[in-house]
């Protein structure tokens, strides 16, 4: 399984959220979590084309609502880019892969805590 770390801002309706999203491949199917907030959000779905393409669905929650998504995005040379579709609109994502050595010097950055 891979496993890739990636440092996010995600273009909502109240503006940018930085975040973390950690996406973890295993042939056909992906699956992972989307940190924003201050909220882990799981998610899965399905790689469109390895290591480069993937498309999952999830939900964002905050302390008022829970927004349910479908998102597409791209992995190139590091840099991920795409966008959440939700009922309130398209959010552009973009960010940049965390390198595997920061990951393990961190790990309670990388936990949230």
């Amino acid at each position: 399984m891979k496993k890739v770390c990636y440092t996010v801002v995600l273009q909502s309706q109240l503006g940018p959220r930085a975040g973390e999203l950690l996406l973890m491949e295993d042939t056909q199917a992906v699956s992972g979590e989307l940190c924003l907030l201050g909220r882990r959000n799981r998610f899965s779905g399905s790689v469109l084309q390895s290591g480069e393409k993937y498309l999952i669905s999830g939900a964002l929650r905050s302390r008022v609502d829970k927004v349910p998504y479908d998102a597409i995005f791209t992995v190139r040379q590091g840099r991920l880019c795409g966008g959440l579709v939700t009922r309130h609109g398209c959010w552009d994502l973009t960010g940049v892969e965390v390198p595997s050595s920061a990951q393990k010097a961190e790990p309670s950055a990388a936990a949230g805590g």
